[in-house]
């Protein structure tokens, strides 16, 4: 999975454990439960959202937390709440 950021008209409101996602240049909300805020909370940290999700629920089959953790990440990308981490060369991260 490539190294992803969130864009950053992307405002964020989390709520006992869940948050709400306004992303500003399109005007809509996005929400997300207790696993979508733990992807969420990774990617804005650099992490893997698939390595915090196995930290998060040890227990969880990993091709069950790697299937979550793909489509969240497809979601978000295609809703343009996420992008491709970009280097200085102008490159994607890797």
């Amino acid at each position: 999975m490539p190294r992803l950021i969130p864009v950053a008209d992307v405002i964020v409101h989390e709520e006992e454990g869940d948050a709400f996602l306004l992303h500003v240049g399109s005007g809509r909300y996005y929400g997300l439960n207790r696993s979508g805020l733990v992807v969420w909370n990774a990617i804005v940290n650099g992490g893997d959202p698939l390595a915090a999700l196995a930290e998060r629920w040890p227990n969880r089959p990993q091709e069950v937390l790697q299937a979550d953790a793909e489509a969240l990440v497809g979601r978000l990308v295609d809703a343009g709440l996420v992008g491709e981490a970009v280097e200085e060369s102008g490159t994607p991260a890797s």
